[in-house]
């Protein structure tokens, strides 16, 4: 099982080890009595299915780890805080789902569909990524969570400053997809949007444990604060 800590950077861009910290986008199943009595039914519903729930970025301490409880609709999202003791087995992390959907859904849902032309897209890029929300939800426990307008979120862990050459030919490759792809760097300083950092903006948004700021250059803002 994966241990909590208190991480001050957030850094999650690279692989998981044997042992490490939960990360966004790790699915883990909890306890039913992980959530509190306050919780809306149809999040203990969910939960009491054995369906897992999303680690979401937020502040780490060593008592709680925040997470999402995921419904069948948009509107049923649920925020969280759960014990580690309530945790149960390892997480599913976005690496581990990029095959594997049902043949039938495939069928009737093109995010599923493109499963196979997605990894050969994928295939140039030598660093580690994976499939996140509907499509890595579904893939991860069956749960019907796609439909047939969704779209594809791709984790990757980017913990140098890639080449813009790579990234921008990665993003060309991408764009081939029948299915829009949300492309979210993960970098030391946080999550950024692939589309935002091959656009011309001065400043990106990264996505924090602490919150959501502007900068230049998440690399480069790392490398300043432990140099």
């Amino acid at each position: 099982m994966g241990r909590l800590t208190d991480l001050a950077g957030g850094d999650y861009s690279q692989p998981r080890t044997v042992g490490a910290a939960f990360r966004p986008h790790d699915l883990v199943q909890i306890a039913p009595a992980a959530l509190t009595p306050d919780a809306p039914a149809w999040a203990h519903a969910v939960v009491a299915r054995g369906e897992p729930v999303v680690v979401r970025r937020g502040h780490r301490d060593t008592t709680t780890l925040p997470v999402g409880v995921r419904g069948a609709s948009r509107d049923r999202r649920f925020a969280a805080r759960v014990s580690p003791s309530r945790l149960r087995g390892d997480p599913v992390t976005p690496e581990s789902l990029v095959d594997g959907p049902d043949p039938a859904r495939a069928a009737r849902i093109p995010a599923l569909a493109v499963l196979p032309a997605l990894r050969a897209a994928m295939a140039p890029w030598r660093g580690a990524w994976g499939i996140g929300g509907a499509v890595g939800y579904e893939l991860a426990c069956g749960a019907a969570a796609c439909h047939a307008q969704s779209d594809l979120d791709l984790i990757l862990r980017v913990g140098q400053t890639p080449a813009p050459a790579a990234l921008r030919a990665l993003a060309e490759r991408l764009a081939t997809l029948p299915v829009r792809c949300d492309v979210q760097l993960e970098t030391p300083a946080g999550g950024v949007a692939l589309a935002d950092w091959l656009s011309a903006s001065p400043q990106v948004l990264i996505k924090s444990d602490q919150g959501p700021y502007l900068a230049a250059d998440p690399w480069a803002l790392m490398a300043g604060c432990t140099s």
